[in-house]
This record gives structure tokens, C-alpha cells and sequence, in this order.
């Protein structure tokens, strides 16, 4: 094959590429243990009730433990299998693998944390602060957020490491 025509093939699969086809990702009902298989048929038999619509709001506040426990159960399958999969698509040994769960458990924790402050912040500063971050453009654009720690962090990071 010509070097006009490699490219020419490879400029034809970059464009099928550009434009995928939408597909859906399906955690498979039958991967689920018979525990979890019995609540998340009780979540949907309540969710079947009221359907077309939505249930009630006291439905769910009745059921939250329900909706909550099997939202844990679907966030730990899926975060299971990215855990998994990345690192084993990426990475070619066991520290790669390591650097990568070091990572993401850490990207887990600082953005849970965040999550609590927002569920904290009072209605008026979360709406101020929204209004605030769509003015500024930034909903609409990530960035690299910069690795450095507060001073304080930074003293408990080294204690840590020494205790180590």
C-alpha cells in the first residue's frame, strides 16, 4: 500500500471514528448476587406501580433505603469495573496499576468530599456560587486543578509519611 493511500484509509477510519454510534452500557442483571437481584426487583415493582410517572415523593422517602442501597450497589459495580478495566488497558505492569488505583481513590475521596460541602452549603451560597461558576464559563470547560496542598495538609502529609 502507498503512503497516499495508508493515509487515505486512515483519514476514512478517523471519520467513522468522529462519529460513533450511541450506544448504552448495562451492568448485567445476571452478575448480580441473588441479594441484589431481590432489591433492585423490589425498586423496580415500586417504580412499575406508578409508571408512566414517577413515584410520589413519600414513595420514595418511604423507600430511600431501597433507592439508596441499590444507587451503592450500581456506583460500586460500575467503579469496580473502571478500577479494573483502565488500568489493564493502560497500564503495562503492576506499579502502572497501583498509580492508577493510588489515583483515582484519591480523586474518589477529594470529590466526595466536595460533594458533602455542596449538600452542606446552605440553598442561597449553592445558588450564588452556581450563578457565580456560569458567569465565569467554567461550567462549561474542565482543567487541570493544581496538586498543591493547603499548609496544613501539607504538615499532616508529612507526619503521615514519616509514621510510615
Amino acid at each position: 500500500m502507498k503512503a497516499w493511500q495508508l493515509k487515505r484509509r486512515v483519514n476514512s477510519l478517523s471519520k467513522q471514528l468522529a462519529d460513533p454510534i450511541k450506544t448504552e452500557t448495562k451492568i448485567d442483571f445476571n452478575s448480580l448476587s441473588e441479594p441484589e437481584k431481590q432489591l433492585f426487583d423490589r425498586v423496580q415493582e415500586i417504580v412499575d406501580k406508578y409508571a408512566p410517572a414517577s413515584p410520589p415523593q413519600d414513595v420514595i422517602d418511604k423507600n430511600a433505603d431501597l433507592w439508596n442501597k441499590s444507587l451503592e450497589i450500581f456506583c460500586r459495580r460500575t467503579t469496580e469495573l473502571f478500577v479494573d478495566v483502565v488500568p489493564a488497558s493502560f497500564c503495562c505492569d503492576e506499579l502502572g496499576k497501583w498509580y492508577f488505583k493510588l489515583y483515582f481513590y484519591n480523586f474518589w475521596l477529594d470529590w466526595m468530599e466536595s460533594m458533602k460541602e455542596l449538600r452542606e452549603m446552605p440553598k442561597e451560597k449553592h445558588e450564588a456560587l452556581l450563578l457565580e461558576r456560569g458567569e465565569m464559563g467554567l461550567l462549561d470547560v474542565v482543567f487541570r486543578v493544581p496538586r498543591s496542598l493547603p499548609e496544613t495538609s501539607k504538615e499532616n502529609k508529612t507526619t503521615r509519611c514519616h509514621e510510615q
